[in-house]
């Protein structure tokens, strides 16, 4: 899968290997995540199978490898877009270790929930700062639905855990007797500002 996605990138235009990593960095990690050293020794496969061209320019005194896609390899990212994609398996550790609760205690299913939530506003944050900052900036209608998705998905994730952590913190069967001194207690607030101008 890495392979097709360095190709969709050298679609627009020929790439540097760093250039293609940032690019991946701030696009597709959010929602396809792959292993960025590996970046180049994928290049190398393409490369071989004569799907990418590696051109070695100067400029400005340094030497710079440049890739860009072949006639061969954009017939081959364009039947690989053509085929329909799947429905992949979720693998979500906060869901396996929920499944598992009942082994864990009222405060260590607490403190997992609120960490949790805490790293899920982190990266909603992320995202609504990087779609503030694409405002005005032709980037793609399609790029940008991506985007939406992962803001309105995380916004999702951020409400069902913290009513999940409501229900924790109230006690009762799901929190368990461990968590008796939580019972009563107002939920804390686990949300705020994440950026000027727009509401998360």
């Amino acid at each position: 899968m890495q392979e097709n996605i360095l190709l969709g990138f050298l679609m627009h235009r020929p790439m540097t290997g760093y250039e293609v990593r940032k690019a991946m960095g701030g696009s597709t990690e959010f929602f396809f995540n792959t292993s960025l050293g590996s970046i180049y020794p994928a290049f190398r496969r393409l490369e071989r199978e004569k799907l990418v061209k590696l051109e070695r320019r100067l400029e400005r005194g340094r030497a710079k490898n440049v890739y860009s896609i072949t006639p061969k390899g954009r017939m081959h990212f364009l039947a690989w877009l053509e085929n329909s994609p799947r429905l992949a398996n979720v693998r979500e550790e906060s869901l396996l270790k929920m499944f598992f609760y009942d082994h864990a205690d009222g405060p260590t299913r607490i403190r997992h929930i609120r960490e949790y939530i805490s790293a899920v506003e982190g990266r909603l944050a992320e995202l609504l700062s990087l779609r503030n900052g694409l405002k005005g900036v032709r980037a793609g209608e399609f790029r940008m639905s991506t985007l939406d998705f992962g803001i309105e998905f995380y916004r999702f994730q951020r409400g069902w855990y913290a009513r999940f952590l409501e229900s924790l913190e109230k006690g009762g069967q799901v929190a368990g007797t461990a968590d008796a001194g939580t019972r009563g207690r107002k939920r804390r607030s686990i949300s705020g500002k994440i950026t000027e101008g727009e509401t998360p």
